[in-house]
């Protein structure tokens, strides 16, 4: 019964693990302007690329220096994912073996 659980919360530990990296993903975009408010838009692209609109609004237009800040929230998305993807491999390769899953078993 025991590698049955272990199976059943590292399962589990993958796929939330898996879901969370496709979230990050998902949303990089939004987390990436999240980050750029967060450090200032004109400190985080640089003053000219800032445009203020009447109204309070802001112009954003330095797309290269946005991938840029985009770039951590798909490393860290890809990490999520090939994490997730490790342990149900490595869980599912020990239970094919016989070996169980317990983590002092060789």
């Amino acid at each position: 019964m025991k590698p049955v659980l272990l199976l059943a919360f590292y399962s589990l530990q993958a796929a939330i693990l898996i879901v969370a990296g496709c979230a990050t993903l998902w949303w990089a975009d939004s987390l990436m302007l999240w980050l750029i408010w967060t450090v200032g838009e004109e400190r985080a692209l640089g003053a000219e690329s800032v445009v203020h609109l009447e109204g309070g609004g802001r112009l954003l237009t330095n797309p290269g220096a946005m991938i840029l800040w985009s770039i951590p929230f798909w490393i860290l998305g890809c990490v999520q994912i090939s994490a997730g993807a490790t342990l149900l491999h490595d869980c599912y390769r020990r239970i094919a073996a016989g070996r169980g899953v317990s983590l002092g078993e060789k």
